[in-house]
């Protein structure tokens, strides 16, 4: 049985889109390992609920009175004497039943920034991880790619990208990518590309990734990421690698978009898009923290909210974060 907290709250169709996704979870009859604990207003948390049929004996209600606005700074909403002063929100509440074992793993699509933030400062780092990364996996031509950091952190250093490659490449054979290829993010494939830190880093991972059993092949381009041949962990800082998954969004937007004026009927293209845009593919991991944590997109659907839950289920299940932390024990 895997317990997954759900935040009511989160994201722009909340509640009833994340109402939704929980009544559809557990009408399915595959889930029958799945329990959820949905966190928000009890009152407004059983009203949706029961206006979908769904049976309450199989959902433990957490009570948490608020959301987080995305006008909110993440810090100001989940730090501690903000806690006290304030309403407890939802993120705080539902990576809280994590850390005190009433949840396996939790899930929002709320504010992207206070989650990463609630699933650090409630959960903590695993040792040895100096930041948190935001990982998603991207829909590949070859092969699905684990691209990390999207957006936990903004700066990157040498450190943090071995470390972000030895979380990835442990989240990769968790969803079935296998024993990847890794590769760094820069603007070529050949040695001395990049800036000062691209290029320091690259002779890092050279020695420090073969010592740790990990395949590096050096940089690697932004078409790299959704061709999926050359490398199926890509490492990058979030700031530039959540540029580069908004690209990708945009540019799947437009090629649908284009595809159904060619052909009289988008429908096709578009339902492409959203195939692609759930499952595995719905949500991000925060790794590095002591507790599964899956955020998915603010304007997700229920479908995707879905797919973010069964991500949950799946990294549970495969134990990622034991994996992770004896990963980055395991010194050459």
């Amino acid at each position: 049985m895997t317990t997954v907290a759900l935040d009511l709250l989160g994201g722009d169709g909340a509640p009833g889109v994340v109402a939704d996704a929980a009544a559809v979870l557990l009408a399915d009859a595959a889930n029958t390992g799945l329990r959820l604990v949905v966190v928000g207003p009890v009152e407004v948390a059983r009203d949706q609920l029961t206006a979908r049929g769904v049976d309450l004996d199989r959902i433990t209600l957490l009570p948490a009175p608020a959301g987080i606005s995305m006008e909110v700074h993440p810090l100001e909403a989940v730090r501690d004497d903000a806690v006290r002063d304030h309403p407890e929100t939802t993120v705080v509440v539902a990576a809280r039943a994590v850390r005190d074992g009433l949840a396996d793993a939790w899930v929002s699509v709320g504010h992207t920034g206070a989650s990463v933030a609630a699933a650090v400062l409630t959960l903590g780092r695993i040792p040895g991880m100096l930041r948190p990364a935001l990982a998603v996996v991207v829909p590949g031509l070859a092969h699905p790619v684990i691209l990390l950091d999207v957006g936990a952190t903004t700066v990157g250093s040498v450190g943090s990208f071995e470390q972000f490659a030895i979380a990835g490449a442990a989240l990769a054979r968790a969803v079935g990518v296998g024993d990847s290829s890794i590769g760094l993010l820069s603007i070529g494939s050949e040695a001395g590309k990049g800036d000062e830190l691209r290029i320091e880093a690259d002779l890092h991972l050279r020695s420090a990734l073969p010592a740790r059993g990990l395949h590096y092949i050096g940089p690697v381009e932004g078409f790299d990421v959704t061709r999926g041949s050359r490398a199926q962990v890509v490492v990058t800082d979030g700031f530039t690698g959540n540029v580069v998954l908004k690209s990708i969004e945009g540019a799947a937007a437009w090629a649908a978009h284009q595809i159904g004026l060619a052909y009289g009927d988008a429908g096709p293209a578009r339902g492409v898009v959203r195939q692609a845009a759930a499952g595995t593919f719905a949500g991000g991991l925060v790794l590095g923290v002591e507790g599964v944590t899956v955020v998915g997109h603010g304007a997700g659907t229920a479908a995707q909210v879905i797919g973010c839950v069964e991500l949950a289920q799946r990294a549970v299940e495969q134990d990622l974060v034991g994996k992770i932390r004896t990963s980055l024990q395991d010194q050459p």
